[in-house]
């Protein structure tokens, strides 16, 4: 009996090849060539050997368990060629009921998916009154819903681990579709340019990029977490791009109270001296060029920011005062640097990362503290302490002295 002929992917990872998956459309099973991780690498948790292809930093791209799909760009970048079957089948889908229960979701625990792990949810009218303004946006936007709809089904997966595999491969999908349909919308509207009518969609739509890549799963070994923090750095670099390119036009919008509070919030000069070694550290390396020391300093001073928010109330240094307005204003400073400082952070900070300089990573295992201080977020977790535990083996001895104090607050804190 003839064999069916079938097509197998020359282009497709090396694990895929390996496991002797083929192309074959419509097949359930199929390496998509997705850059950074192929879909069947994320979904089978293996690691990609398209892992180390990092996209460039001009791009948005979706990283980790929900995003390994076309990256975005406000130029309008168009998807990768292995991609193009998959994404024509995602724009032809409807939405059904499985997404209705993700919208409900989303309307009915919006406080409980964006948790600051303060007890409240991190919950406040503003907050509220976001989720209605992207709600509103996404019907103009239908890549704004798609990708709430795919953070929604990641929250489900976390709440509900015995459904987990169902609700992941509905983020992936929909996440996809929504990648998908910003590119599209972006290449379908004749210009590249952030204005009036998309500037607050496409910051919604890349802010909750940012949450969803935040609750990825940290891996456990460094290098595939660095390659996972630069295309976090991506997504957040491509946030920052889209604020600045329409900052006049956020600021008379609906975002434009929480956008100028936020910016004055990172405008802040640091206080205390929770990353004094890390400083120290830099000063005196002989590895560094001068550049390279400049963006980790500005590293550090963005977390020192982060920690005086984060104790504030717990130490002088951080105190704002005891009265209501000043208890209020700590509350929400309080956990922001966690998202903001991937932002935030220098280029070259970024490439000193991936090149696994010591004195780099030693000032990620102090974000690494900062994370573990918001453990209670369900899209933190154990990260912090799993990220300073793979930079403490790392680096090995020589570096206890440099990595004690993030080491010790960790195991202080339990």
């Amino acid at each position: 009996m003839l064999r069916r002929s079938h097509t197998k992917s020359r282009k497709g990872c090396a694990q895929c090849k390996q496991r002797h998956v083929k192309v074959i459309i419509n097949a359930p099973l199929k390496c998509d060539e997705g850059r950074p991780l192929c879909r069947l690498c994320t979904l089978s948790q293996r690691e990609c050997s398209f892992e180390t292809e990092a996209a460039g930093p001009e791009y948005l791209s979706v990283s980790g368990a929900s995003s390994h799909e076309p990256s975005i760009s406000p130029g309008g970048g168009s998807s990768p060629d292995g991609l193009a079957d998959a994404a024509q089948a995602t724009l032809g889908e409807a939405l059904n009921l499985d997404h209705m229960e993700l919208l409900i979701h989303a309307v009915c625990n919006n406080k409980d998916m964006f948790n600051l792990g303060d007890g409240s949810g991190g919950h406040t009218n503003a907050d509220l009154a976001n989720l209605h303004l992207s709600l509103h946006a996404g019907l103009d936007a239908p890549y704004l819903l798609h990708a709430m709809l795919a953070f929604s089904a990641r929250h489900l997966a976390f709440l509900h681990p015995e459904r987990a595999p169902t609700y992941l491969h509905r983020a992936v999908a929909l996440q996809t579709r929504a990648v998908s349909l910003c590119n599209a919308s972006w290449a379908g509207s004749g210009s590249a340019a952030v204005d009036e009518s998309n500037c607050v969609p496409v910051l919604l739509f890349a802010t909750v990029l940012g949450h969803h890549v935040l609750a990825d799963t940290v891996s456990s070994r460094l290098d595939g977490f660095v390659a996972h923090y630069a295309r976090c750095v991506d997504v957040h670099r491509g946030i920052y791009a889209v604020a600045l390119a329409a900052w006049p036009l956020l600021l008379r919008s609906g975002l434009g109270a929480a956008l100028a509070w936020s910016s004055g919030f990172t405008s802040r000069p640091p206080r205390g001296r929770h990353t004094a070694r890390a400083t120290e550290l830099v000063d005196a390396a002989a590895d560094l060029s001068d550049a390279e020391k400049a963006a980790c300093r500005a590293a550090i001073q963005y977390l020192q920011v982060g920690f005086d928010a984060m104790l504030a109330g717990e130490d002088a240094n951080g105190s704002d005062g005891d009265d209501e307005q000043g208890a209020e204003e700590r509350q929400r400073a309080r956990y922001q640097m966690l998202f903001l400082w991937t932002m935030l952070v220098p280029h070259e900070f970024t490439g000193l990362l991936l090149a696994k300089q010591p004195e780099a990573l030693v000032v990620l295992a102090y974000y690494a503290l900062l994370l573990h201080y918001g453990r209670a977020m369900w899209q933190v977790g154990g990260a912090g302490a799993a990220i300073v535990a793979m930079v403490a083996e790392f680096l090995g001895p020589d570096w206890e002295y440099w990595l004690a104090y993030p080491c010790e607050m960790v195991a202080a804190c339990g």
